[in-house]
């Protein structure tokens, strides 16, 4: 009852201080993209920002199978229902970059951190503007860079599979790139769809990342990309009880 007692000052103080780690972060990219364009360095940042974003609030992140990354460029794929699916990711699982709804590069600084950084934008109403992005970034996942995308293509109300989209499958395919799943289980609890502040009247809470092994897009063409997605639901689908796959 203590600590229950006391999550509450703490998750009001910790979006406070999250503002501030925010706006520091996205700086910080945006000058060290400016004068060093330097990877390695973007990559602490995101992972300083992430880590701390999830211990402000309790949150303890699990990581399993992480064997089963392939070498190389390659896209993850995840089921998605918070914004800590974002931090537990980025902290804990190396080097990447995700797709993110275009409005929210419209955030003064945090905008222009997520550009410096190579962060896809989705404006998901526009379904040929979001190809294109992809077309572009097909060259950067030949050339080793990682990415993530949620196939759902926005946050589940409740932590399950929702139907997927076909645009990450048409980026893997068209690039070649493995697609690796990754279960995300436990974010929707601390920060659900619609909700503010994080782990409200909770102490601690645990994400566990299960990272899945590699599926192979090579054998399949544009024309075969419902065959891919319903071989990546049926993966994902066992790790959710009731999902209907």
């Amino acid at each position: 009852m203590f600590l229950k007692l006391l999550s509450y000052p703490r998750s009001l103080i910790g979006v406070i201080i999250f503002i501030f780690l925010t706006a520091a972060s996205a700086g910080s990219l945006v000058i060290v993209n400016i004068l060093f364009n330097n990877r390695k360095i973007e990559d602490h940042i995101v992972e300083f920002w992430t880590r701390n974003s999830c211990r402000l609030f309790g949150v303890n992140v699990v990581v399993k199978g992480l064997e089963n990354r392939p070498e190389g460029g390659f896209l993850y794929v995840f089921n998605h229902t918070s914004f800590f699916d974002i931090f537990a990711m980025n902290g804990w699982l190396g080097s990447f970059r995700f797709g993110a709804k275009i409005e929210l590069f419209k955030i003064p600084v945090f905008g222009a951190g997520m550009r410096r950084a190579g962060i896809l934008p989705i404006a998901r109403s526009r379904r040929e503007e979001v190809f294109k992005v992809y077309q572009a970034a097909e060259a950067r996942i030949k050339a080793g860079e990682r990415f993530a995308l949620a196939p759902e293509g926005t946050r589940q109300e409740v932590e399950s599979l929702g139907p997927f989209k076909s645009g990450p499958f048409v980026f893997a395919i068209n690039a070649k790139a493995p697609i690796v799943p990754v279960i995300v289980k436990g974010a929707a609890a601390i920060l659900p769809k619609g909700h503010y502040i994080p782990n409200w009247g909770v102490w601690k809470r645990t994400i566990t990342l299960e990272v899945l092994p590699a599926v192979d897009t090579t054998p399949y063409t544009i024309d075969q990309r419902p065959l891919l997605q319903e071989k990546v639901r049926q993966i994902m689908a066992p790790y959710f009880h009731g999902d209907d796959f």
